[in-house]
Formats: structure tokens, C-alpha cells, sequence
């Protein structure tokens, strides 16, 4: 057997090994995207209605706030147990003007601009919020200016947040599913979170993934804190690392509903997905070890919460790794087979092919089970679903140069992220002008619709009380002549 033979065996034989142990390590992400095919957790009708903050970064919002104010409008909850903190940087900020027409809608200016990103915004305005004792509110709800909330979205979240949980998040829906097939893919992203992450976890009874926007966090948890101490560039990545070290609890509605707006060139979800990367190796730096120290000390869930949180996507970047690394180590041999002019050197070649076809087909894969699965909330023509499929692959093996390169690059800034659409809540369909003025008549008449309604049924009872007390008396009336009756019989 020739030397370059018997080197190839062996690097065949390492990774082979190697493969054993990334599919040990994906073991439970395999169960838990069997169980996402199971009905989703249910939660009860909430016993009352509870009294929330809505806060809202609008940093030159202006041409998406109104979308995300008429939806908080339109919704079936009780409005007076709901107030809207919209974040801006500057009082002449055409964002406020617009804030203003809305009633229970407070704006709030920034003081330390020095401190830059959205972690410091909120807690800024949070460290007021959370000290005035004139204020009640049970949790505080974090959105995105370009969100659109579906009518019954609080009314879902009443139900968790009424049954103890310290925090909560949504199903987070795409606006633009058409516009790019980055878009496209970063739409599927999310909803891989929802359907095969948060929603097994939720039944599960484990820690769920909180990413953005869309989920609140109760106010005896942020009055514990002092605020929103949480500043990397993935603050709310952070915020799960906490919850899953101080083992709080944590839950995911798929009935309440919500609509984000997703970057449409290779180049800004590039900037996108960079600062994710650096922010999650941010925020691991500084919680990893301490929940693998408190998981020794755990029992039950909690350790089980602490294990999974601090491993992370280990399992699926250590399987990609030794996929690429299998390819690279094969491509290698190749070349010093044709090289040394080995009669042995077409099974590198092969070995390189056969590897990186079937990690293509295997998201390929994964890409049409996911959009199957969510095919009733995914508003995708079928030109851009077949473009979707085929990309998908490319747009998720991205995130592997993406995170070595936020491995060597010193700094990432948070870049924002130009918003420009408006989707009617229960459709998905994108507004335009003209539609945006129908959705926004057809809110108000919703609007009062419902206040007719409400007098109505308040006259009603009206006239029924009215009705139940003729009734009573001649009730009694008749109860009296039958005892007038009975005193003449006796």
C-alpha cells in the first residue's frame, strides 16, 4: 500500500471520528426539532389584565413609528392598561411629532448620548421608569420602531405573564419576505428560532431564546437589576445568559404575533450578522464559566437550562467546522496526490465533492421542511421560495467567515438599519401610501367600533337591571297579595 494511500486512511479514520461526536452533540437539537412538530404550548385565559410599559428605540424612525403606534392602537386589550415610551435622541426628531397623536404615548429624550447603542437607551430611560413610585407597571415590553403587533398580541402575552413567567417572547413573522432573497433567508432564520428552538423549548419547560425584539421582561426582575444593565452588542443575548444563570423564567407564545423588517443586501446583513457574532462572543466571554460553575451546583431544569445556554451553537459549529475542515484536509491530499503523481489522488477529490454536495443538500433540506412547516405564516411568492431554497444554504455556511472575521476585528459598531415598510397585522400584506391611509381609517373606525360597543353592551346591562327590578317588584307585589290571602283564610 502506497504511503499516500495509507495517510489518506488516516485522515479519513480522524474525521470519521470526529463526525461520531458533532452528531452526539446534536443529538438533542434533533429531538428537539421532532417535538417541533407537536402542537405548541398552550397557556390559559389570564385571570386579570395586567398593566404594561411598551418601550420602543425610535432613533430617526419616522417613516415606520406610525405602523407599529396604530397597531399598539388596534389592539383587543385594554388600552388603559397600556402605556408607549418612544426613545429618540433629539426633541425636533420628526418621530415625535407623529408620537404625539397618540394618546398614552410618552416621549422620551436622551441625556448621554456619549453611550452609545440600544442597551443604553433603555436603561436610561428605564432607571427613571423603574424609581418613580407613582408608576405600577408589572413588566415592561421591548419593540423595534419598524414592528407590527397582530390585535391579539398583548392579549396573549396577558395569559404568560399571568402565569408567573419573568419574561417572554413572540412569534416573530417577516415584513418583506419579497424584496431580496437575503431577506428572504433572514426571514427563514427567524422562524427556525420559533419553530424548531423556542416553541420545543417552551414545552419543554426549558429557558427559551430571546432575540431583539417582540418580548418583555416583568418589572420586579428589572427593579432587582436597577435597570437594563445588559450593554453588549447583543444585549438581549446577554439578557438570556442572565435569565438561564439566575434560573428565571422564561417562555415562548406562538399565538402572539409580530412582524420585523429584515435587511435586504448581502453587504448590511453581512454588518448584521458581524455584530451578532461579536456580540455573542461579548457575552459568552462573560457568562460561560459562570454557568458551567453554577450547572455543577444545579439539579433538575436548571442545570439542564445552565448546560445548554453556556454550550450554545457549539454543537452545530463544531459540525460545520469538521465538515470545511474535512474539505480543506481533502482538497490538500488532492493536490499532493497530482503532485507526487499518485494514482490514488481522484478519492481526495472525491472525498472534498461528496462532502461539500452533501452538507448543501442537507440545508437544502432542512431550508424546504422548515418553509413546509411554517408554509401558513410565510408570505413568499413561489419564484422567490425556490430562489430561497436553493440560497439558504449559502446565507447560513456565511456565518462561519463572518464570525472568524469578528474574531480578529478589534472593534464593531452598531450600524442601524434603514425601515421603510408597513404591513397590515393580520395579512402581512405590505402597505403603501394609499393603503396605509385605508389601514390607518380602517383602525380608527376598528377603534370605534369597539367604543360603540362598549356603551352598547353598558346599556344593555342598563336596561336589563331596569328590566330585573320591574320584575322583583311585581315579584314582590304578588308575594304579598298571596300573603294578604292567606292572613284573610286564617
Amino acid at each position: 500500500m502506497e504511503t499516500y494511500f495509507l495517510i489518506y486512511h488516516i485522515f479519513n479514520i480522524i474525521f470519521y471520528v470526529l463526525f461520531g461526536i458533532s452528531a452526539f452533540l446534536l443529538l438533542f437539537k434533533l429531538i428537539l426539532h421532532f417535538i417541533s412538530f407537536s402542537p405548541a404550548k398552550k397557556f390559559p385565559p389570564a385571570q386579570k389584565d395586567h398593566k404594561y410599559a411598551i418601550i420602543i428605540p425610535a432613533r430617526n424612525e419616522s417613516r415606520v413609528i406610525r405602523g407599529i403606534l396604530e397597531s399598539i392602537k388596534s389592539q383587543d386589550y385594554n388600552k388603559e392598561f397600556l402605556d408607549t415610551y418612544i426613545i429618540v435622541e433629539r426633541e425636533d426628531d420628526p418621530t415625535c411629532e407623529i408620537a404625539k397623536e397618540y394618546d398614552r404615548t410618552h416621549i422620551f429624550v436622551r441625556k448621554h448620548l456619549e453611550q452609545k447603542g440600544k442597551g443604553h437607551a433603555m436603561d436610561e430611560l428605564l432607571s427613571e421608569l423603574l424609581v418613580d413610585e407613582s408608576i405600577d407597571y408589572e413588566a415592561y415590553f421591548i419593540f423595534d420602531a419598524d414592528n407590527i403587533l397582530y390585535p391579539n398580541y398583548f392579549t396573549e402575552m396577558n395569559k404568560m405573564f399571568d402565569q408567573g413567567y419573568d419574561a417572554g417572547v413572540a412569534y416573530r413573522n417577516s415584513k418583506n419576505w419579497n424584496d431580496s432573497w437575503v431577506a428572504s433567508c433572514s426571514g427563514l432564520t427567524f422562524m427556525a428560532f420559533n419553530t424548531f428552538d423556542n416553541k420545543p423549548k417552551s414545552k419543554l419547560g426549558l429557558n427559551v431564546t430571546i432575540s431583539g425584539t417582540g418580548f418583555y421582561i416583568s418589572a420586579q426582575v428589572l427593579k432587582k437589576l436597577g435597570g437594563y444593565k445588559f450593554f453588549t452588542l447583543t444585549e438581549d443575548y446577554e439578557f438570556k445568559l442572565y435569565s438561564s444563570l439566575n434560573n428565571l423564567k422564561t417562555s415562548y407564545n406562538e399565538k402572539a404575533k409580530f412582524y420585523d423588517e429584515q435587511p435586504t443586501k448581502i453587504k448590511v446583513s453581512w454588518n448584521q450578522r458581524l455584530r451578532w457574532c461579536k456580540g455573542f462572543a461579548q457575552a459568552s466571554k462573560l457568562y460561560t464559566k459562570k454557568l458551567l460553575k453554577s450547572a455543577v451546583k444545579e439539579k433538575g431544569k436548571a442545570k439542564v437550562n445552565q448546560l445548554l445556554t453556556s454550550i450554545g451553537v457549539l454543537p452545530i459549529a463544531f459540525t460545520i467546522s469538521v465538515i470545511l475542515a474535512f474539505q480543506i484536509v481533502n482538497l490538500v491530499l488532492m493536490f499532493v496526490g497530482i503532485g507526487i503523481d499518485s494514482p490514488n489522488w481522484y478519492l481526495s477529490l472525491i472525498g472534498f465533492g461528496a462532502s461539500a454536495l452533501a452538507l448543501y443538500i442537507v440545508l437544502m433540506i432542512y431550508t424546504i421542511v422548515l418553509m413546509i412547516v411554517e408554509r401558513k405564516n410565510i408570505n413568499i411568492k413561489p419564484w422567490n421560495r425556490l430562489v430561497c431554497i436553493f440560497m439558504n444554504p449559502i446565507f447560513l455556511l456565511l456565518y462561519l467567515p463572518i464570525y472568524i472575521n469578528g474574531m480578529f476585528k478589534k472593534e464593531v459598531k452598531w450600524v442601524a438599519i434603514e425601515h421603510t415598510k408597513v404591513v397590515d397585522p393580520v395579512t402581512g400584506e405590505v402597505l403603501d401610501e394609499d393603503k396605509k391611509k385605508e389601514q390607518k381609517e380602517k383602525a380608527e373606525a376598528y377603534q370605534s367600533l369597539q367604543e360603540h360597543i362598549k356603551i352598547a353592551e353598558e346599556e344593555e346591562k342598563k336596561l336589563w337591571k331596569k328590566q330585573w327590578n320591574k320584575m322583583k317588584e311585581k315579584l314582590n307585589l304578588a308575594k304579598e297579595k298571596i300573603k294578604e290571602k292567606k292572613n284573610k283564610v286564617d
